[in-house]
């Protein structure tokens, strides 16, 4: 299940999943276009991407920017949501 995390300007939604029993969270981005969406998913606390679906090369570093500003916050909530599924 993916939790909402934030809504930036241009419409990217950014998600997260609850904590895993390794400590990893995914991170997932999402932004509309004419024909669908963009999606990109990332593991926390590494910041790997696991998949990209049409972002370009600046928004991947942006959507890396996001993450590495906020995953101190994202893994926090993470965790809070799998203690809720306890």
């Amino acid at each position: 299940m993916l939790y909402p995390y934030a809504e930036f300007p241009g419409t990217l939604i950014v998600t997260h999943s609850q904590m895993f029993e390794d400590n990893t969270v995914l991170v997932h981005f999402e932004q509309p276009r004419d024909w669908g969406f963009k999606e990109a998913r990332y593991v926390l606390p590494s910041g790997e991407e696991l998949y990209n679906e049409g972002f370009t090369k600046e928004e991947v570093i942006r959507n890396k920017q996001i993450i590495s500003n906020n995953k101190e916050l994202i893994m926090a909530y993470a965790k809070i949501r799998s203690r809720a599924h306890d």
